[in-house]
């Protein structure tokens, strides 16, 4: 019988992955601060929790998929928090991103009630999300690991073990700063060539072959489309704790640094519930161009 899941955090990437937990059979029990997010989930078959308590109570797991580490601490804690609804020996699956200090003081908090915990936090954005392949990197015992990973399989296609407990979460800050330099330097590349009189669509042609992120996000610039699909504000966020971590470690950062200045520039001209890649409208008022008002010579199929 398919075991019963709590499944706190319905957002951008938290409302696609419970629809897989959901279309693989586990009956869930679901909670959002913003109640309207939830509403979908009924006609597919949720029971709406009125607290992250209520959520965890009779479930044999529970995923937090949450915006930072005050919301993990939020939906865990407190009287009306998951922990004070679990029964013994439930397992507890963070997937947001945090840092590794929150990932081991919950794990241990969860420890002292009886209870198991794993960090797994996921890469592959939302198309991965919605299609249940992301890629999920778990931080803790491999006994939590193995009991976790069925559930795990219903949202991913890799599915790594990459160590102890807080690993995970600082495997996770290293994909997420190495994204977060790509998207900044994309930004420039096309902000430099575009100004200098190159066809901004030939250039994300060629910048695309860098990487699949460009390949992805650079048309979207061109369409002058920045609807969230990883917000600024959260990509800031990941920026930071990625900061944190290596200050605590005594390693610079010296080209991420640089990220976060962008990024705190664009958020204070108001852009940080846009799509991270509107750092390029902070760069085209700066420099007085507007990329998606050049439109391309010609077609990429008659390119020489």
């Amino acid at each position: 019988m398919a075991a019963v899941v709590a499944f706190i955090g319905i957002g951008i990437m938290g409302g696609r992955m419970v629809k897989n937990v959901l279309k693989a059979g586990h009956p869930v029990r679901a909670y959002n601060r913003t109640a309207a997010k939830l509403e979908p989930l009924q006609p597919l078959g949720a029971v709406i929790a009125a607290s992250p308590r209520e959520a965890a109570q009779g479930a044999e797991a529970v995923i937090t998929m949450v915006a930072d580490p005050s919301a993990l601490a939020a939906v865990l804690g407190g009287a009306d928090g998951a922990l004070a609804g679990c029964q013994p020996g439930t397992l507890l699956i963070d997937m947001s991103t945090v840092d590794p200090g929150t990932s081991r003081a919950m794990g241990a908090e969860a420890a002292a009630r009886g209870l198991r915990y794993l960090e797994a936090p996921v890469t592959g954005g939302v198309g991965a999300a919605e299609q249940g392949t992301l890629t999920i990197m778990a931080g803790g015992t491999s006994q939590d690991f193995a009991a976790a990973r069925p559930l795990l399989a219903t949202m991913g296609k890799k599915i790594l073990h990459v160590g102890a407990l807080g690993q995970g979460s600082v495997m996770k800050l290293a994909v997420n700063l190495v994204a977060a330099s790509i998207i900044t330097s994309m930004v420039e590349a096309l902000g430099l060539a575009s100004k200098a009189g190159l066809d901004p669509h030939l250039v994300a042609e060629v910048l695309a072959e860098r990487s699949p992120l460009i390949g992805r996000a650079a048309p979207r610039i061109l369409e002058g489309d920045y609807a969230a699909r990883f917000p600024l504000k959260l990509a800031h966020k990941d920026v930071q704790l990625a900061l944190a971590a290596a200050r605590d470690l005594g390693i610079p950062m010296f080209a991420l640094a640089s990220v976060a200045q962008l990024q705190a520039a664009a958020l204070a001209r108001g852009y940080g519930e846009l799509d991270q890649t509107a750092t390029m409208q902070l760069l085209e008022e700066i420099a007085g161009f507007r990329v998606q008002r050049l439109t391309p010579t010609q077609p990429s199929s008659s390119r020489a």
